[in-house]
């Protein structure tokens, strides 16, 4: 069985318990300290950097993946929060509301609220990039 992004999410979140509301304050997060989650198929592995909420109340996730050649975290989906992906080495191949672009290192994606999105790598390498998530919170 393999995780989408979102089911992959979901339990790193329920690792990290109790963090999700916590209100996030300024802090630094060293890579090598971030436990790695590895994916059903062990090609996509993510880190949680954080969840929470900033001080001005607006749900804020970041997390990191590495995505094997050829593999892509989920079919393309609408998603319930906005994406903001910085692409930091490898090429993805993004499908955003029916367009296709490809893009490499020190790209972004911006993936809008509820739009039809999605990326896979296609590039020979692993493709690491960072998202950031911007959520609503109660």
């Amino acid at each position: 069985m393999e995780l989408s992004r979102r089911e992959l999410a979901a339990v790193m979140a329920a690792a990290r318990a109790g963090a999700q509301d916590a209100q996030l304050h300024s802090a630094g997060y060293d890579f090598g300290s971030l436990p790695e989650h590895r994916g059903a198929n062990g090609k996509t592995t993510s880190r949680a950097v954080f969840r929470g909420v900033t001080t001005r109340g607006q749900g804020l996730v970041m997390h990191i993946t590495e995505l094997a050649p050829g593999e892509a975290p989920h079919p393309p989906e609408r998603q319930p929060h906005d994406e903001v992906i910085v692409i930091r080495e490898g090429t993805l191949e993004a499908t955003l509301n029916g367009k296709v672009v490809r893009l490499g290192p020190a790209s972004v994606i911006f993936s809008a609220y509820n739009e039809l999105n999605g990326w896979r790598n296609v590039g020979t390498t692993p493709a690491q990039y960072y998202v950031l998530s911007l959520e609503e919170h109660s």
